[in-house]
């Protein structure tokens, strides 16, 4: 490149923080935004609305308290995540491997993916009272519509990654003598990885919605139950209690996703920001 390229090519300065003074800022801004907004709610709370309908952050965590102490909550929230535990990796695998089947064979797609499709335009919690018909009241009826709500995201994504996938990478593969496992833990699942994962990742809140929603139609017990029960006496702060322990699994399930994505993604460049010169 000549020295006058050279000189008309805008160059990007460098940006140089250390990685402490980042997080103190992220981690303040962070704290400044979410205490903020629960000084505002404590002070709104029988003042400018009715505490009744949105309870106050004091009251509940005097009732996550209460119900902690007694034993109610630790009991509906294992309920819960029974369910969540049992159907979330059986519906992820199946979905993951039957997208792989479909990516492999052309055949068995064109046979079967207006099925798949048909039954993916079915509102999966419609399906709820049919489950809890068939498998009763207990958890595995919440499992089956965990396991349905599932399986159609990882499904569709890692169809979706084998669909994109290279031949090219497959074609080098088989010149190079890889054998069919080999072809398919070295080459084509690594390919589609991040495919999985963003179905993996995306499946965690439905799996709760799915758990959640099969215990508010039919259950003695769980957290869909205990916010139900609570909302039907008008009880809003162990009603925010059930919800904040829901907000903690997705949160807790995200960070083992994230543990996950680094360790199968550890080969793909990560990154946090994209820097646009004007």
């Amino acid at each position: 490149m000549s020295t006058d390229v050279q000189s008309r090519v805008p160059t990007v300065p460098a940006v140089s923080r250390p990685a402490w003074r980042r997080a103190f800022t992220v981690h303040g801004i962070r704290f400044a935004v979410v205490g903020g907004f629960f000084l505002l709610w404590e002070i709104a709370s029988g003042r400018w609305i009715e505490a009744f309908l949105i309870s106050s952050p004091s009251k509940i965590w005097n009732a996550f308290l209460n119900a902690f102490l007694s034993g109610d909550l630790t009991t509906h929230a294992w309920v819960t995540f029974q369910e969540i535990g049992i159907g979330f990796p059986i519906g992820a695998l199946t979905g993951i491997w039957t997208g792989y089947l479909f990516g492999r064979s052309k055949t068995l797609a064109d046979v079967f993916e207006p099925i798949i499709i048909a039954l993916y335009g079915v509102p999966r919690t419609a399906l709820a009272p049919l489950f809890i018909v068939w498998l009763g009241i207990g958890i595995w009826s919440k499992v089956g519509v965990v396991f349905i709500l599932v399986f159609f995201l990882n499904f569709f994504n890692t169809y979706a990654g084998m669909k994109q996938l290279d031949q090219e990478f497959v074609d080098l593969a088989r010149l190079m003598g890889a054998n069919r496992w080999r072809l398919s833990f070295r080459v084509i699942l690594p390919a589609v990885s991040p495919y999985i994962i963003t179905g993996f990742k995306t499946s965690i809140p439905f799996s709760v919605i799915g758990a959640i929603t099969g215990e508010f139609i039919a259950a003695t017990e769980g957290l869909g139950f205990y916010i139900r029960a609570a909302a039907g006496v008008f009880k809003t702060a162990d009603v925010f209690v059930g919800i904040a322990v829901l907000m903690i699994i997705v949160i807790l399930m995200n960070k083992i996703a994230d543990m996950i994505e680094r360790r199968v993604l550890r080969w793909q460049t990560q990154t946090e920001s994209v820097r646009v010169q004007a």
